[in-house]
């Protein structure tokens, strides 16, 4: 069987996880969220999402393609919702946690915040589907991101990038070589691409034993 790697899965920006599980006192129903994906998906029109290959992917430390078939799980899509929605959220984050504030402590369940500060449900259902269609597996649909899985080979034909094995001081890697491109429809709700290596974040104030 192909080697297995299993793959980070940050957040940024939008801490809903540190959000305690208590009821809000919410008495107005929130507006529908403005649509961002407004035209048809053309996989020849395309935007580059800059700012999401590792630097350690150069030709120093390449040491060759993948095979197609390796599998990579639980990669991230993060999402970019409207403007307007982006500033209630950050409204919201500060007035609950500001003792001044009315709405000091009026916690959001995960129910409520994915209604209230997810992207529209159009714009969740055209990613998704475009995943779909490129044959990757979606796992999970949450307020900041879409959980997705697939194999190297799906990476390079949707994202136009490969994935290579690397050799870094030693420790051995893998990583896309370039930043990845996604479909200009669908470029206003998306902000990056998380996971696709296998380099895992250093704990503070630790130090990172090598790979046996």
């Amino acid at each position: 069987m192909p080697q297995r790697f299993r793959f980070s899965s940050r957040w940024f920006a939008l801490p809903v996880l540190l959000l305690p599980l208590i009821a809000a006192d919410a008495q107005v129903q929130p507006e529908p969220v403005r649509r961002l994906i407004t035209q048809p998906i053309d996989n020849n029109k395309r935007v580059t999402l800059a700012g999401n290959t590792r630097p350690e992917a150069n030709s120093t430390n390449d040491r060759g393609r993948v095979p197609d078939s390796l599998p990579m799980d639980h990669l991230q899509l993060t999402l970019r919702p409207p403007e307007e929605k982006q500033a209630e959220l950050d409204r919201f984050l500060n007035e609950v946690q500001d003792p001044q504030s009315p709405n000091y402590h009026k916690w959001l369940t995960p129910q409520e915040f994915k209604k209230e500060f997810s992207l529209a449900p159009q714009d969740i259902e055209a990613i998704s589907g475009w995943l779909k269609s490129e044959g990757f597996q979606v796992n999970a649909i949450n307020p900041t991101a879409i959980d997705f899985s697939g194999t190297a080979g799906q990476v390079d034909h949707a994202f136009k990038t490969e994935i290579h094995y690397l050799d870094v001081k030693g420790v051995k890697h893998i990583a896309n070589i370039r930043d990845p491109q996604i479909p200009a429809t669908l470029a206003p709700a998306v902000s990056g691409i998380v996971s696709l290596n296998d380099f895992k974040p250093r704990p503070l104030g630790g130090t990172r034993r090598p790979r046996q």
